[in-house]
């Protein structure tokens, strides 16, 4: 795997975020699977957890992204903290393709996609009790990697 695949897989990570998040209504921003976290706090942890990691090496860069509040943060602000974190995490991967720390490029990627990937599901989840179920034909779109 080369960096360059790292690139392009954390883009397609990226674009069925969005995707996702263009399919959630403002409505169902409260809407949460039980006790868990709600669909807009789950928005706003993906983006606080890439700040996070970014801070670590790129305290001046992740200050770009902004910190959003879990009870209040709008579609659009998550949809341009998504952006931003996106971009600026190709720094760290850079710097952990050449100077490893405990993460590599990869092992890092791999960690960032599962982590993601668990809240985008309980995103779904949420969207499904709460009577905002995707259709058919959003959900696959999803999975349409190419087209993404």
């Amino acid at each position: 795997m080369t960096l360059e695949d790292v690139f392009e897989a954390w883009r397609v990570n990226n674009a069925v975020n969005l995707r996702l998040l263009s399919f959630c209504s403002e409505a169902s921003f409260e809407l949460k699977p039980g006790k868990g976290k709600t669909v807009r706090s789950n928005w706003v942890h993906i983006v606080g957890v890439r700040r996070m990691h970014l801070e670590e090496s790129f305290r001046k860069e992740a200050a770009a992204i902004p910190k959003l509040d879990w009870k209040t943060a709008t579609k659009e602000e998550i949809e341009e903290a998504l952006e931003v974190s996106h971009d600026l995490t190709h720094l760290l991967f850079e710097k952990l393709d050449t100077k490893p720390t405990r993460w590599t490029a990869a092992k890092y990627f791999g960690y960032a996609v599962a982590h993601e990937a668990h809240h985008r599901s309980q995103i779904e989840i949420a969207l499904r009790m709460g009577g905002a179920e995707l259709s058919d034909d959003d959900m696959y779109s999803l999975w349409n990697w190419p087209k993404l």
